[in-house]
């Protein structure tokens, strides 16, 4: 954060954080030159059609008001 505030780089592309989800509250959500992804540690081959698919699907189940599948459980750490 200091590094960014003060010049030092002139910006993040960040994946990995200590908590995941990053924290709504979080600082590094603020700033205009910060790219925040989501991690994924399972690359495979055709693991972006899936995760469209996945992300396609659970936007139907929240429209419907169906529970979510592959929900993070801050808890179990994933």
């Amino acid at each position: 954060l200091s590094a960014l505030d003060n010049g030092r780089i002139k910006g993040a592309a960040l994946d990995v954080f200590a908590t995941e989800p990053l924290p709504a509250e979080h600082p590094l959500w603020g700033y205009d030159n910060v790219a925040l992804t989501p991690h994924c540690a399972a690359v495979y081959d055709g693991w972006d059609i899936k995760s469209v698919r996945m992300f396609a699907d659970n936007l139907a189940r929240y429209r419907k008001g169906e529970p979510l599948e592959n929900v993070v459980n801050p808890e179990r750490g994933y």
